[in-house]
């Protein structure tokens, strides 16, 4: 569904993995010993330490373990392997989705959070999975141009560059597999009446989508709303007012033995005080900085005054 689950690997190349928190510790079924998966993706492994870090600091003991996907990770929480996990709640929800209903079922994500959440819960709940509050922060498909030629074209929206398109088509750049998703050209031209002239495929959300759009190469490149690479390139990402992509809002997802008042009211704070401009900031210090992702998640906690 997503193209950012597809280019994890990629994303993570550039991460520092010795940031990581060992994964050694509690695992098993007690409710208050807690193990966090994570894939090697950055953003996740920042997520995982801010969840181990709140924990411990409500006296839970909590570890990080590595994984690769979410076809690994969802089963595990679902065993009990692993207690807790970051997901986002569109890919998730379709996950769940297909793994209750079947592989053809009806798509119920959708880019109106609330409802895709409600739709999620109860088929979290008979797999054994406590879902939990989605944060305001979100790492979902986007598309983003230059600062300098959203401010020379009044850009806000994307309904804004389809109308602008409609003298002037669109350069597009994205992953080889975007003129035939429903969410990247197909989706431009169908839900927005956007003009494409042209498709350049680079990759999915990665250098050389934000090479080709700060050298004018492209007019508009897909992106993930909280990467780094936003902040550290000018990149301005345009509002999908017409809610083309699915809401991928940053979501805890828990085995539901693990799912204690303390457990839950620690991750429910982070998610709260989370923002997707926040975590744009935050994934630059990573992936861009070189930063720690301990030290990163440390500092979040601390300026919002969930750890002392």
């Amino acid at each position: 569904m997503r193209l950012r689950v597809l280019a994890t690997a990629v994303a993570a190349s550039a991460l520092l993995i010795a940031g990581c928190s060992s994964d050694s510790g509690g695992s098993g079924g007690d409710s208050e010993s807690i193990t966090i998966a994570t894939t090697n993706f950055s953003e996740t492994t920042l997520l995982a330490n801010m969840y181990q870090q709140i924990l411990e600091s409500k006296g839970v003991s909590a570890s990080i373990k590595e994984l690769t996907t979410r076809e690994v990770i969802i089963p595990a929480l679902e065993s009990g392997e692993i207690q807790a996990t970051p997901e986002y709640l569109g890919s998730f929800t379709e996950f769940i989705n297909r793994q209750v209903n079947g592989p053809d079922a009806p798509q119920l994500a959708t880019g109106d959070a609330a409802a895709t959440y409600e739709a999620a819960k109860p088929l979290a709940e008979q797999q054994g999975i406590a879902l939990l509050t989605p944060s305001p922060a979100q790492d979902q498909n986007a598309f983003a141009v230059t600062s300098e030629f959203a401010k020379a074209n009044n850009l806000k929206t994307l309904s804004d560059l389809a109308a602008y398109s409609q003298t002037n088509p669109v350069n597009l750049g994205g992953p080889p597999e975007c003129p035939q998703r429903p969410f990247c050209q197909p989706g431009l031209e169908e839900t927005y009446g956007m003009k494409i002239a042209s498709f350049t495929p680079l990759d999915a959300g990665g250098p050389l989508t934000v090479q080709a759009l700060t050298q004018g190469k492209i007019n508009v490149g897909l992106v993930f709303s909280s990467s780094g690479s936003i902040t550290s390139n000018d990149l301005v990402v345009l509002t999908d007012d017409k809610q083309l992509q699915t809401a991928e809002n940053v979501t805890p997802a828990l085995n539901s033995a693990a799912a204690s008042d303390t457990v839950v009211a620690a991750l429910d704070a982070v998610s709260a005080a989370l923002t997707t401009e926040e975590l744009q900031q935050m994934n630059q210090q990573i992936e861009v900085d070189r930063a720690n992702p301990r030290k990163v998640a440390e500092e979040f906690l601390t300026s919002k005054g969930l750890v002392d």
